[in-house]
């Protein structure tokens, strides 16, 4: 997050640095200087600040973004904890921007599959799929640095830890289950994606279903997308081509033999679809991919606030 702040409007100058005792005192490079972290308590002055980047999980969100909003700074916070709360916007700036709130504010970051994948989906909703169909194949290091320690090391040692963090071995394998099962089959992730994209598109009974699996890929999350229609229209695939060439953020692959991939788009600002195709003249398949580090959690982050910025300065 750092390293995309300093070529951001909000870089020009140096940004104070906050966090528990544990990291407080720690140096971490700015530029050609070094910041020291400080100690964030009920004693900290806030006022030289105006919006707040917030990374360090939802207990800590619960506690400190209100604090932070009261005196007067807004927070964008990139945990779960108020992605569905109803007085909190959830936003990915070029799906609905129109959310940003005024003012010092909570604004959410949205989970990192449902931001790449709306990424391909919001210049499709004026075609008004009645149904989508995402099944995602996430990346180890969606699981923190911990789930590419494990990938790396079964990889080279052929040392396997089951629950660290995955509940079975990652290497040449992958399994169809993120976070846990619900009564209903459905995973915590999957349940992200669906109640997060109905409240980002405003379209309370829209229906997102899908699988999310986890894959021995270092980084970038893929989806495979189909949307079903209500009815037949042999020129859906033409609208469907020409929304996405124009759609910010996005990047149209329309080569069917150079296809997005992980290891191309590592590191990539934009998502990147390809092999767009109508199987029936009542649906369209697309395959969607997407950096998760970057536009799936710390890039969007940023954008979120320079959004803010300029619609607050």
């Amino acid at each position: 997050m750092l390293r995309l702040l300093e070529s951001s409007p909000l870089g020009d100058s140096a940004p104070r640095l906050l966090a528990s005792a544990r990291s407080a005192g720690t140096q971490i490079r700015w530029r050609d200087e070094e910041l020291t972290v400080e100690l964030l308590d009920h004693d900290t002055v806030l006022d030289d600040l105006d919006v707040a980047l917030m990374a360090a999980g939802s207990e800590t969100a619960r506690k400190w973004a209100p604090h932070f909003v009261a005196a007067g700074v807004a927070v964008v916070d990139n945990s779960s904890a108020y992605r569905l709360d109803d007085e909190v916007a959830l936003v990915v700036p070029e799906v609905n921007p129109e959310a940003m709130p005024r003012g010092p504010a909570i604004i959410a970051n949205p989970n990192c599959s449902t931001i790449i994948l709306l990424l391909a989906l919001k210049p499709l909703m004026h075609l008004a799929p009645s149904r989508v169909i995402a099944d995602t194949y996430q990346a180890v290091s969606g699981a923190g640095r911990a789930g590419l320690e494990a990938l790396e090391r079964e990889t080279t040692g052929g040392e396997f830890r089951i629950g660290d963090p995955f509940p079975f071995p990652i290497h040449g394998n992958l399994f169809p289950s993120i976070g846990e099962v619900g009564a209903d089959g459905v995973t915590v992730e999957e349940r992200k994606m669906l109640d997060e994209s109905r409240k980002i598109l405003g379209e309370d009974s829209f229906v997102v279903q899908g699988t999310c699996v986890r894959v021995p890929v270092a980084r970038c999350h893929s989806i495979a997308v189909t949307l079903l229609f209500r009815n037949d229209d042999p020129a859906r695939l033409s609208a469907a081509l020409d929304a996405l060439r124009q759609a910010p953020g996005l990047i149209l692959e329309e080569d069917p033999q150079a296809p997005p991939t992980p290891g191309r788009l590592s590191g990539v600002h934009e998502v990147s679809v390809g092999r767009v195709r109508a199987p029936s003249s009542d649906a369209l398949q697309l395959w969607v991919v997407g950096d998760q580090v970057l536009k799936g959690a710390a890039l969007n982050t940023v954008q979120i606030a320079e959004l803010w910025s300029a619609e607050n300065g």
